[in-house]
Protein backbone atom coordinates (compact mmCIF):
# COMPACT_ATOMS: atom_id res chain seq x y z
CA UNK A 1 0.00 0.00 0.00
CA UNK A 2 1.56 3.97 -0.63
CA UNK A 3 2.35 5.44 2.15
CA UNK A 4 -0.26 8.25 0.74
CA UNK A 5 -3.11 5.78 0.73
CA UNK A 6 -1.88 4.50 4.42
CA UNK A 7 -1.86 8.39 5.53
CA UNK A 8 -5.87 8.19 3.81
CA UNK A 9 -7.07 5.57 5.68
CA UNK A 10 -5.47 6.51 8.92
CA UNK A 11 -7.50 9.99 8.42
CA UNK A 12 -10.47 8.20 7.83
CA UNK A 13 -9.92 5.89 10.81
CA UNK A 14 -9.50 8.90 13.02
CA UNK A 15 -12.84 10.72 11.88
CA UNK A 16 -14.63 7.52 12.88
CA UNK A 17 -13.32 7.68 16.38
CA UNK A 18 -13.93 11.16 16.80
CA UNK A 19 -17.39 10.35 14.98
CA UNK A 20 -18.04 7.89 17.84
CA UNK A 21 -17.37 10.15 20.59
CA UNK A 22 -19.88 12.98 18.78
CA UNK A 23 -23.17 10.53 19.00
CA UNK A 24 -25.71 12.97 17.44
CA UNK A 25 -28.52 10.73 15.92
CA UNK A 26 -30.01 11.41 12.97
CA UNK A 27 -33.61 11.54 14.22
CA UNK A 28 -32.45 14.51 15.45
CA UNK A 29 -29.67 16.33 13.86
CA UNK A 30 -30.67 16.23 10.53
CA UNK A 31 -34.66 15.90 11.50
CA UNK A 32 -36.95 18.26 8.85
CA UNK A 33 -37.33 21.65 10.11
CA UNK A 34 -40.64 22.39 9.26
CA UNK A 35 -42.47 24.97 7.88
CA UNK A 36 -38.60 26.30 6.95
CA UNK A 37 -37.09 27.93 3.11
CA UNK A 38 -33.41 27.65 2.57
CA UNK A 39 -32.68 30.33 0.04
CA UNK A 40 -30.68 33.11 -0.92
CA UNK A 41 -31.77 36.15 0.65
CA UNK A 42 -32.72 38.67 -2.30
CA UNK A 43 -35.20 41.43 -1.20
CA UNK A 44 -34.25 44.31 1.43
CA UNK A 45 -36.28 42.94 4.48
CA UNK A 46 -34.38 39.03 4.07
CA UNK A 47 -30.93 40.60 3.98
CA UNK A 48 -32.05 43.23 6.92
CA UNK A 49 -33.16 40.22 9.24
CA UNK A 50 -30.39 38.27 8.30
CA UNK A 51 -27.85 41.34 8.89
CA UNK A 52 -29.80 42.14 12.30
CA UNK A 53 -29.75 38.69 13.39
CA UNK A 54 -26.03 38.12 13.14
CA UNK A 55 -25.03 41.69 14.75
CA UNK A 56 -27.67 41.08 17.87
CA UNK A 57 -25.60 37.43 18.21
CA UNK A 58 -22.95 38.18 17.88
CA UNK A 59 -23.22 41.14 20.51
CA UNK A 60 -24.59 38.27 22.81
CA UNK A 61 -21.84 36.45 22.49
CA UNK A 62 -18.56 39.27 22.62
CA UNK A 63 -18.05 38.83 18.94
CA UNK A 64 -19.49 41.95 18.31
CA UNK A 65 -18.79 45.82 19.58
CA UNK A 66 -22.28 47.17 20.29
CA UNK A 67 -22.27 50.68 18.32
CA UNK A 68 -25.87 50.86 16.78
CA UNK A 69 -24.36 49.36 13.63
CA UNK A 70 -25.00 46.27 11.48
CA UNK A 71 -22.22 43.44 11.42
CA UNK A 72 -21.22 43.68 7.82
CA UNK A 73 -18.01 44.15 5.84
CA UNK A 74 -16.90 45.55 2.75
CA UNK A 75 -16.95 42.01 1.50
CA UNK A 76 -20.70 42.28 1.15
CA UNK A 77 -20.63 44.90 -1.27
CA UNK A 78 -18.72 42.48 -3.69
CA UNK A 79 -21.69 41.18 -6.36
CA UNK A 80 -21.07 37.49 -6.16
CA UNK A 81 -21.54 37.81 -2.05
CA UNK A 82 -24.20 35.09 -1.00
CA UNK A 83 -26.35 35.62 2.08
CA UNK A 84 -28.00 32.38 2.39
CA UNK A 85 -31.00 32.14 4.60
CA UNK A 86 -33.54 29.73 6.59
CA UNK A 87 -36.93 31.40 6.29
CA UNK A 88 -40.17 30.32 8.57
CA UNK A 89 -43.49 30.30 7.42
CA UNK A 90 -45.37 31.65 10.13
CA UNK A 91 -49.32 31.33 10.49
CA UNK A 92 -49.94 34.91 9.99
CA UNK A 93 -48.88 34.55 6.53
CA UNK A 94 -45.13 36.76 7.63
CA UNK A 95 -41.58 35.22 6.92
CA UNK A 96 -38.94 35.48 9.73
CA UNK A 97 -35.32 34.90 8.83
CA UNK A 98 -34.52 32.20 11.83
CA UNK A 99 -30.78 31.60 10.65
CA UNK A 100 -28.05 32.38 8.15
CA UNK A 101 -24.78 32.15 6.30
CA UNK A 102 -23.08 34.14 4.03
CA UNK A 103 -20.49 32.97 1.26
CA UNK A 104 -17.62 34.92 -0.06
CA UNK A 105 -15.92 33.68 -2.88
CA UNK A 106 -12.33 34.72 -3.90
CA UNK A 107 -11.11 37.54 -6.01
CA UNK A 108 -9.07 40.14 -6.17
CA UNK A 109 -10.58 41.90 -2.57
CA UNK A 110 -9.25 38.14 -0.89
CA UNK A 111 -11.03 36.56 1.93
CA UNK A 112 -11.40 37.51 5.73
CA UNK A 113 -9.17 34.97 6.68
CA UNK A 114 -6.19 36.81 4.67
CA UNK A 115 -5.80 39.13 7.98
CA UNK A 116 -4.19 35.59 9.59
CA UNK A 117 -3.54 33.00 6.99
CA UNK A 118 -2.46 34.66 4.15
CA UNK A 119 0.45 32.08 3.66
CA UNK A 120 -1.90 29.12 3.50
CA UNK A 121 -4.25 30.50 1.65
CA UNK A 122 -1.85 31.74 -1.01
CA UNK A 123 -0.40 28.62 -1.31
CA UNK A 124 -3.98 27.11 -2.12
CA UNK A 125 -4.21 29.47 -4.46
CA UNK A 126 -0.91 29.03 -5.69
CA UNK A 127 -2.15 25.17 -6.58
CA UNK A 128 -5.23 26.70 -8.57
CA UNK A 129 -7.73 26.32 -5.94
CA UNK A 130 -10.86 28.26 -6.00
CA UNK A 131 -11.69 28.75 -2.70
CA UNK A 132 -14.57 30.47 -0.81
CA UNK A 133 -14.96 31.67 2.78
CA UNK A 134 -18.46 30.99 4.69
CA UNK A 135 -19.01 34.06 7.53
CA UNK A 136 -21.73 35.31 9.49
CA UNK A 137 -23.55 32.14 10.80
CA UNK A 138 -26.18 32.70 13.15
CA UNK A 139 -29.34 31.24 14.26
CA UNK A 140 -32.07 32.56 16.30
CA UNK A 141 -31.54 31.84 20.12
CA UNK A 142 -35.66 31.18 19.86
CA UNK A 143 -34.81 28.31 17.28
CA UNK A 144 -32.46 26.37 20.20
CA UNK A 145 -34.25 23.22 20.08
CA UNK A 146 -33.32 22.84 16.25
CA UNK A 147 -30.05 25.06 16.38
CA UNK A 148 -27.92 22.22 14.58
CA UNK A 149 -30.61 21.42 12.58
CA UNK A 150 -31.24 24.75 10.85
CA UNK A 151 -26.77 24.84 11.01
CA UNK A 152 -26.35 21.78 8.83
CA UNK A 153 -29.22 22.42 6.56
CA UNK A 154 -27.15 25.92 5.97
CA UNK A 155 -23.95 24.12 5.75
CA UNK A 156 -25.91 21.78 2.90
CA UNK A 157 -27.27 25.25 0.99
CA UNK A 158 -23.78 26.92 0.88
CA UNK A 159 -22.13 22.85 -0.42
CA UNK A 160 -24.46 23.17 -3.15
CA UNK A 161 -24.14 26.20 -4.22
CA UNK A 162 -19.78 26.10 -3.70
CA UNK A 163 -20.21 22.85 -6.21
CA UNK A 164 -22.67 24.98 -8.43
CA UNK A 165 -19.52 28.20 -9.19
CA UNK A 166 -16.62 25.00 -9.17
CA UNK A 167 -15.16 26.15 -5.32
CA UNK A 168 -12.89 23.57 -4.43
CA UNK A 169 -12.41 24.05 -0.80
CA UNK A 170 -14.47 26.31 1.50
CA UNK A 171 -12.93 28.20 4.43
CA UNK A 172 -14.67 29.65 7.57
CA UNK A 173 -12.71 30.71 11.06
CA UNK A 174 -14.03 29.31 14.22
CA UNK A 175 -14.27 29.81 17.58
CA UNK A 176 -12.57 28.09 20.07
CA UNK A 177 -15.86 26.40 21.54
CA UNK A 178 -16.37 25.47 17.97
CA UNK A 179 -13.63 23.80 16.35
CA UNK A 180 -14.61 20.19 17.70
CA UNK A 181 -17.90 20.24 16.24
CA UNK A 182 -16.16 21.32 12.79
CA UNK A 183 -13.64 18.65 12.85
CA UNK A 184 -15.34 15.68 14.22
CA UNK A 185 -18.70 16.42 12.32
CA UNK A 186 -18.27 18.46 9.37
CA UNK A 187 -14.47 17.11 8.83
CA UNK A 188 -13.37 20.46 8.37
CA UNK A 189 -9.46 20.48 8.59
CA UNK A 190 -7.40 23.06 10.61
CA UNK A 191 -5.39 25.70 8.49
CA UNK A 192 -3.47 27.51 11.12
CA UNK A 193 -3.01 28.39 14.82
CA UNK A 194 -5.85 29.11 16.87
CA UNK A 195 -5.20 32.96 17.08
CA UNK A 196 -6.60 36.39 18.15
CA UNK A 197 -8.92 37.40 15.09
CA UNK A 198 -10.27 40.80 14.92
CA UNK A 199 -13.24 39.74 12.64
CA UNK A 200 -13.98 37.84 16.21
CA UNK A 201 -13.62 41.05 18.34
CA UNK A 202 -10.19 39.90 19.58
CA UNK A 203 -11.34 36.56 20.57
CA UNK A 204 -9.50 33.26 19.88
CA UNK A 205 -10.36 31.85 16.17
CA UNK A 206 -9.10 28.88 13.96
CA UNK A 207 -8.90 28.94 10.29
CA UNK A 208 -10.05 25.74 8.74
CA UNK A 209 -10.59 24.29 5.41
CA UNK A 210 -12.71 21.77 3.61
CA UNK A 211 -11.27 20.05 0.22
CA UNK A 212 -14.99 19.67 -1.20
CA UNK A 213 -13.69 16.77 -3.42
CA UNK A 214 -12.27 14.98 -0.89
CA UNK A 215 -14.79 16.02 1.35
CA UNK A 216 -17.23 13.64 -0.38
CA UNK A 217 -14.80 11.12 -0.39
CA UNK A 218 -14.28 10.88 3.07
CA UNK A 219 -18.21 11.59 4.18
CA UNK A 220 -18.65 8.25 2.46
CA UNK A 221 -15.87 6.65 4.19
CA UNK A 222 -17.05 7.76 7.66
CA UNK A 223 -20.59 8.57 7.63
CA UNK A 224 -22.13 6.03 4.55
CA UNK A 225 -23.25 2.63 5.87
CA UNK A 226 -25.37 1.15 8.90
CA UNK A 227 -22.43 1.98 11.50
CA UNK A 228 -23.35 5.34 12.01
CA UNK A 229 -27.40 7.00 12.73
CA UNK A 230 -26.38 10.43 10.40
CA UNK A 231 -25.63 9.45 6.85
CA UNK A 232 -24.27 13.30 6.27
CA UNK A 233 -22.51 12.01 2.92
CA UNK A 234 -26.31 11.38 1.25
CA UNK A 235 -27.50 14.54 3.27
CA UNK A 236 -24.83 17.22 2.08
CA UNK A 237 -23.67 15.47 -1.45
CA UNK A 238 -26.65 14.09 -2.97
CA UNK A 239 -30.55 15.87 -3.57
CA UNK A 240 -33.20 15.09 -1.81
CA UNK A 241 -36.57 15.74 -2.73
CA UNK A 242 -37.62 17.60 0.96
CA UNK A 243 -34.62 19.83 1.04
CA UNK A 244 -36.84 23.06 0.19
CA UNK A 245 -35.25 25.38 -1.88
CA UNK A 246 -35.61 27.54 -5.13
CA UNK A 247 -32.97 27.09 -7.59
CA UNK A 248 -30.90 30.03 -8.85
CA UNK A 249 -27.67 31.54 -8.06
CA UNK A 250 -29.17 35.11 -6.62
CA UNK A 251 -28.52 38.65 -7.68
CA UNK A 252 -25.88 41.24 -6.68
CA UNK A 253 -27.24 44.15 -4.15
CA UNK A 254 -29.38 46.58 -5.80
CA UNK A 255 -28.09 50.87 -5.75
CA UNK A 256 -30.96 51.63 -3.67
CA UNK A 257 -30.45 48.31 -1.14
CA UNK A 258 -26.41 49.43 -1.25
CA UNK A 259 -27.56 53.11 -0.08
CA UNK A 260 -29.75 51.70 2.48
CA UNK A 261 -27.28 49.45 3.94
CA UNK A 262 -23.93 51.25 3.51
CA UNK A 263 -24.85 54.58 4.41
CA UNK A 264 -28.06 54.78 6.84
CA UNK A 265 -26.89 50.75 8.61
CA UNK A 266 -23.64 50.96 8.96
CA UNK A 267 -20.17 53.42 8.56
CA UNK A 268 -18.44 51.29 6.65
CA UNK A 269 -18.17 53.39 3.74
CA UNK A 270 -15.94 55.76 5.74
CA UNK A 271 -13.02 52.60 6.07
CA UNK A 272 -13.66 52.33 2.47
CA UNK A 273 -9.93 52.65 0.92
CA UNK A 274 -9.02 53.29 -3.03
CA UNK A 275 -7.63 50.12 -3.95
CA UNK A 276 -10.91 47.87 -2.13
CA UNK A 277 -13.12 50.76 -4.20
CA UNK A 278 -11.33 49.97 -8.00
CA UNK A 279 -11.58 46.44 -6.83
CA UNK A 280 -15.41 46.85 -6.51
CA UNK A 281 -15.48 49.07 -9.67
CA UNK A 282 -14.22 45.52 -11.54
CA UNK A 283 -16.09 43.24 -10.25
CA UNK A 284 -19.02 45.18 -11.25
CA UNK A 285 -17.80 46.23 -14.52
CA UNK A 286 -17.89 42.25 -14.88
CA UNK A 287 -21.43 41.62 -14.32
CA UNK A 288 -22.62 45.03 -16.48
CA UNK A 289 -22.98 47.34 -13.83
CA UNK A 290 -21.53 50.26 -12.04
CA UNK A 291 -20.59 50.20 -8.69
CA UNK A 292 -21.87 53.13 -6.96
CA UNK A 293 -19.30 54.72 -5.04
Amino acid sequence: MKNTDMKDKKTINNYIEKRRSVRIRRSKLLQKTQNIEYKIAISTEELEQAFELVTQQYINVGLHKKNNQLRLTRYHLLPDTKVFIAIRKNDDYTESVIGTITMVTDRLMGLPMDELYKKQLNNLRASGLHLAEVIGLSVSPEQSAIQNNIVVYLYKICLQYARLRHINDLLCSVSKKHIRFYEDLLLFKPVGEILPYSYANGQLAQGHRLDIHQASKEFKEVYSGMEFDADLHRFFFTETKEFNRPKGEGEAMTPEQMRYFFEKRTQLLNNLSSRDKLILQKEFKKINREFIY
